[in-house]
């Protein structure tokens, strides 16, 4: 069968371990219906790096036959999105494609974390799944399936148990899988986070991903320690965003996250390695142009059409008008080419690999290991922003500087930001494919901007 199609949805459940001779509670209370679907034998092997990168971010990639949607599966964690308390909340990739391979756009998902690594089948699951769902006023809710697992390694078997999974169909229904997931907790069930496949990759399952979450350091930490923290903190939320930026099209908050961290190391600066920090910089600053120009390009755009609209005479607004949007159809492709290329090239993968390094062992002078005052080393109009990112190490401070100061903190994501007018019409009036005469009723415009 040839590739299929990839399709993206939110999905949104909780995930129990239980005995194996657990009782299931009866779901059809009150109003609710549930009907038992036919029981499936499934079978999914995972596919990840030899040292199980994928995992260690909370990603897991798998062709799975014997369920109702056969064919590979990527699921991406919703960092730091979790629309209700204790689910695993997660974006979810499916392709039909019966290769052998994972599928190119899988591949190019989670390019930036791979770091050129091969993907080899790990683990191999065996699920019996008997699965139900619950009907409200004829309408599907909850989907709540009791799973009996084995994990393979090879031919191995190395772990079997069962395992519950209450799905959130209905987004307006949350109330009743909550209500679900409290009766089943009361009955014994335990919370779990753990994929099925995890102890069919061994102990390095358990390890820190690329860029480790660390524990929040103590005011009194030497600069060094602060530093690495708040870097580390603020790579991971841009490669998390790069990554699901691929299943939400999220390019501008991705944009927006580089941008705080440009900030977070400039403001640092006086402790960073002069030359390592300009690289990184100048190359983030690279990115961002990319992310931001298509969006540019569309509010330029806007803009000259409001500045043409003030012309007199209409024949002249007419032929701005014209010309500004032939201008802009041909230079707003050219814009989201260049920015779909730059993210499919070697120098953003590199990035993102330098990215990670960076915030592994940042490259601090040899004053971020002396005892001092980390503050008096900030200067004054980096203060605020480094405050709110170090909130949770400087409480008081930071409550203190935001008493004091008022006003937006993070890098503008408004197109119209980079917008000036004058500019724009300049731009228009010298396109070599603009005609004069409306040249000339675009120098009208300009005068009157």
């Amino acid at each position: 069968m040839g590739a299929g199609a990839t399709q993206t949805h939110r999905e949104v459940e909780y995930k129990f371990r239980v005995p194996e001779d657990f009782q299931l509670p009866d779901f059809s209370q009150g109003s609710n219906e549930v009907v038992a679907e036919p029981e499936r034998t499934m079978s999914a092997t995972y596919f990840d790096t030899t040292d199980a990168t994928l995992l260690r971010w909370g990603i897991t990639m798998r062709k799975r036959a014997g369920g109702s949607d056969d064919g590979w599966h990527l699921k991406i964690p919703a960092f730091n999105e979790g629309e209700i308390s204790g689910a695993s909340v997660r974006d979810e990739l499916h392709s039909s494609d019966q290769g052998e391979i994972p599928p190119a756009d899988f591949i190019s998902t989670v390019a930036a974390l791979l770091r050129d690594a091969e993907l080899v089948p790990l683990a191999r699951v065996e699920t019996q799944r008997l699965p139900f769902t619950v009907f409200r006023n004829g309408e599907a809710t909850v989907e709540v399936v009791d799973d009996h697992v084995k994990v393979f390694q090879g031919e191995t078997l190395v772990d079997s148990f069962r395992e519950i999974e209450v799905e959130l169909l209905s987004e307006g229904r949350a109330k009743l899988a909550r209500k679900i997931v409290t009766e089943l907790k009361t009955l014994g069930a335990q919370t779990s986070s753990v994929s099925k496949a995890a102890a069919g990759f061994g102990s390095i399952a358990g390890r820190q991903p690329d860029v480790p979450i660390l524990p929040v350091p103590k005011k009194s930490a030497l600069p060094c320690d602060l530093i690495r923290w708040a870097i580390t903190r603020q790579v991971r939320s841009v490669v998390t965003t790069e990554v699901t930026s691929h299943a939400t099209g999220s390019a501008m908050k991705l944009e927006r996250e580089l941008g705080h961290l440009s900030e977070l190391l400039q403001a640092l600066s006086v402790f960073l390695e002069p030359t390592e920090n300009t690289e990184i910089l100048s190359e983030i600053s690279w990115l961002r142009a990319e992310l931001t120009s298509p969006a540019a390009f569309d509010a330029q755009h806007e803009a000259a059409i409001r500045a043409v609209a003030l012309v007199q005479d209409p024949l002249d607004r007419h032929e701005a008008r014209d010309a500004i949007d032939s201008h802009y159809a041909r230079r707003g492709i050219s814009a989201q080419s260049s920015a779909v290329a730059a993210q499919r090239s070697d120098r953003y993968l590199y990035l993102f690999s330098d990215l990670m390094d960076f915030a592994r062992v940042p490259p601090v002078t040899d004053s971020a290991y002396l005892p001092q005052k980390f503050w008096k080393a900030i200067p004054a109009d980096s203060q605020l922003f480094v405050a709110r990112v170090f909130s949770p190490v400087f409480p008081k401070k930071t409550a203190k500087l935001l008493n004091k100061y008022s006003g937006a903190l993070a890098p503008s994501t408004d197109p119209n930001h980079y917008v000036d007018t004058a500019s724009a019409l300049r731009s228009v009036a010298a396109d070599p494919d603009t005609d004069k005469s409306a040249a000339f009723a675009l120098g009208i415009a300009l005068g009157r901007t």
